[in-house]
């Protein structure tokens, strides 16, 4: 099948159709993958949507469908309140606005609310992170180090690395067996020379470049360094962590809010990429 360069420029040209579908195809990776259940349920339910949609609609920007997806997602939020992921939570956020797009047509207005919608989560993690007496001395970075939650993908390069942290894993579990009332304790080998002092930099450096990028999202939403810093945010996360879900919702946010059409491809293969994580069940969604 020839896939003509026009047609592919005027698919990206329609920037707020694209983001539609995106943000349709991430309410559809996110509702089967999440950990709630009632996976019949759901999936008689988008299936009757998915229907609907097939024989009477030709685009996804329908009421109907979106308020689908919300009784849904507080379905799921019911059943599953405290396991649900942060970025749930912001999903139904995203949702609730598209409903009022859909309602007004201001298409400015929406952008300036998904704009501030990922200021506030941005500038409540840094908040968190400034308040909790666990991160900001850095033994957050140094216990998620020191047992291979962090920067999983280079570990594969030193077997001394994945030997250290399995000895580390053995030790925490051995202390998780004992009897509390012991007050036993254990020592963390480390992986890395000064790792006290690099996971220091690594807290505060966290904190400042959130910081910086909601203060640049809230005052410079379309500046080019914004998006760069933006993007890069994104990825960092995504190699410290594969919080896929999370992160396929923040490219489509930033897909919403950026002008450029490059900057917007980049956002849109980000969120297909971390959405095919989610499908293939690889990471944290």
């Amino acid at each position: 099948m020839m896939i003509k360069k026009d047609h592919i420029k005027q698919i990206l040209e329609d920037h707020t159709s694209l983001g539609f579908k995106l943000l349709f195809l991430f309410v559809i990776v996110h509702l089967f993958s999440s950990t709630a259940g009632h996976p019949w349920l759901k999936m008689l339910v988008l299936s009757f949507a998915l229907f609907l949609i097939v024989l009477f609609v030709k685009k996804v920007q329908q009421s109907l469908l979106w308020y689908i997806f919300l009784a849904l997602l507080l379905f799921d939020l019911i059943c599953n309140f405290f396991g649900s992921a942060n970025h749930h939570f912001l999903l139904i956020y995203v949702t609730i606005l598209i409903l009022q797009f859909l309602k007004n047509g201001r298409l400015e207005q929406h952008k300036t609310n998904i704009g501030f919608l990922l200021v506030i989560v941005l500038l409540f993690s840094s908040i968190q992170k400034l308040i909790s007496p666990q991160f900001v001395t850095g033994d957050f970075y140094y216990y998620m180090l020191n047992t291979g939650k962090f920067f999983k993908p280079f570990l594969y390069f030193s077997q001394e690395m994945r030997d250290i942290i399995a000895s580390n894993n053995s030790k925490i579990l051995a202390l998780e067996n004992t009897d509390p009332n012991a007050l036993k304790s254990i020592h963390l080998t480390d992986i890395l020379p000064n790792i006290h002092i690099i996971s220091l930099v690594l807290s505060w450096f966290t904190i400042a470049i959130e910081l910086l990028i909601a203060l640049l999202l809230f005052l410079k939403p379309k500046h080019i360094l914004t998006h760069l810093l933006y993007i890069m945010l994104i990825l960092s996360i995504f190699f410290t962590r594969l919080e896929t879900g999370f992160l396929a919702l923040l490219a489509i946010g930033g897909f919403w809010i950026a002008e450029r059409r490059k900057v917007q491809v980049i956002y849109m293969s980000l969120a297909i990429l971390f959405m095919a994580f989610m499908i293939a069940k690889i990471g944290f969604y």
